[in-house]
Order: C-alpha cells, then structure tokens, then sequence
C-alpha cells in the first residue's frame, strides 16, 4: 500500500470520527436544554413533580461546558428544599436523590461537579433524621391515651 494513500485513509477517518463526536455532542448538549426548558416550564406551572423529573434527564444530558445542567442541579436542590421546609420528606429525599444519582449517572473517567454529590449525601442524612424523628413522634402522639371527657 501507498503511503499517501494510508495517510488519507488515517485522516478520513480521524475526519469522520471527530464529525460523529460532534453530532453526538450536539444532540446530547439540545436534549438536555430541552429537558432543562420543559423543567422551567413545568416549575412555573406548579408541575414541581414532573420538573423533578425533567431536571433529572437535563443532568442525565450531561456535556462539558453546558449550563444548563448547574442550573439543573440547582433547582432540584430548591425544590428539595422547599419540601424538607414544608416537611414532606419523602418528596425532599426524592429531589435530593435525584440529584446524587444523576450525577452519579453521568460519571466516567472523571465525575463533573463533585461537590453536589458530596452536599446531598449530607442533606440526605439529615432528611432522614428528621424523617425518623417525625415518626418516632407520631408513635408517641398515637400511644397516649386520648383524654376522657
């Protein structure tokens, strides 16, 4: 075989490969927007549910350099935070696992934005504290006797 011919080949290639890298991220970096946009859209709504949701895909929708999947992270981090408030924590331990899990999802030879991992494991440890003590004193409050009139 040729040598120039063999260069061309390697570089046809490399040409090839890198458009299809290109289309992939492309696609990935709309998707997740689109998911993000839909969970703005949904959140203004009062649809905080179904935003949960589509928060969690635009994180899944991971690509380097968007900004869409902070801002992703952020909101779910609100929303968990307004049920922890409200003191709905079965709907606060679902954002907050969402989020850990999304950006335990989107790992590869590096995980991309630590620290949200490291902040909910936290929260979540504290949700389920006052989970616990939520029940506990509701077993309590179900044990006493009501009073007799």
């Amino acid at each position: 075989m040729d040598k120039g011919r063999v260069i061309r080949f390697i570089r046809n290639g490399l040409a090839v490969f890198l458009v299809m890298l290109a289309m992939v991220w492309v696609r990935t970096y709309f998707s997740g927007r689109a998911q993000y946009l839909k969970g703005e859209q949904d959140y203004k709504a009062g649809n905080v549910k179904d935003a949960i949701t589509d928060y969690e895909t635009a994180i899944h929708m991971y690509t380097p350099f968007s900004g869409y999947v902070p801002a992703s992270a952020q909101r779910l981090w609100e929303i968990g935070q307004t049920y922890e408030s409200s003191g709905d924590y079965d709907w606060a331990l679902i954002a907050y696992r969402d989020l850990r899990s999304s950006f335990y999802g989107v790992r590869s030879f590096y995980t991309p934005y630590p620290e949200w991992i490291a902040r909910t494991e936290e929260r979540i440890d504290q949700v389920l504290a006052a989970k616990k003590a939520q029940e506990q004193s509701g077993q309590a409050a179900a044990k006493t006797p009501a009073s007799k009139k």
